[in-house]
């Protein structure tokens, strides 16, 4: 099984845009499907490290289909250089507690989403699982960044055909020449991908 996680967010239009990334197991991209729900547990865990049993929340939510909601804590350092984590504000209003920052996973849809600022910037991760057969895997990598147009939240440019070889895409990758523009930021991409079912 191959996992993409596919992240879109931001303040507003000017600065929303989507990451990809594929994930991985014990260093593998091809992942068992009994530890599919691991690797996605383990990927969120990994933010919210004050979060307690946060991952045997998410197993719990994957398993029963369910969703899961938690505060979402600011990371601060003190003077000694310790980090702690400081729990964000809410307001109540209509009979409800709203909270300035918060997180929720969708176990039925495989979304994770986090609100901040009260819900005025909003990032939402979809994890995508599929089954690839040994002889139809292909490996994409293209430049991504963000297009401060309107409508149009990010540009990805293809140089290479999609590639055979994990290898050859890899090196591919970490040689790829990004644009020397500051803004808007390129940053490189690697994905997995059916070739059977991909055209460029």
């Amino acid at each position: 099984m191959y996992i993409t996680a596919s992240t879109y967010g931001g303040v507003d239009w000017h600065d929303s845009r989507t990451i990809y990334e594929q994930l991985k197991s014990n260093g593998s991209y091809n992942i068992g499907k009994e530890v599919v729900p691991e690797v996605i547990a383990d990927d969120i865990a990994r933010d919210f490290p004050y979060m307690e049993n946060i991952r045997k929340k998410i197993l719990q939510a994957l398993s029963e289909k369910n969703c899961f909601r938690f505060a979402i804590k600011t990371e601060e350092t003190d003077s000694e250089g310790k980090i702690t984590y400081k729990d964000c504000e809410s307001c109540e209003m209509d009979g409800q507690t709203y909270l300035e920052q918060e997180a929720v996973f969708d176990g039925s849809k495989l979304t994770f989403s986090r609100d901040y600022a009260f819900g005025q910037v909003s990032y939402i991760t979809s994890y995508y699982v599929e089954d690839i057969p040994d002889d139809q895997i292909g490996y994409i990598v293209t430049e991504d960044f963000l297009a401060p147009v309107k409508g149009v939240p990010l540009v990805q440019r293809l140089y290479h055909d999609i590639f055979n070889n994990l290898d050859a895409a890899q090196n591919y990758a970490e040689s790829l020449k990004l644009h020397e523009l500051q803004y808007p930021e390129s940053i490189v991409t690697f994905l997995i991908c059916n070739r059977q079912k991909t055209s460029l």
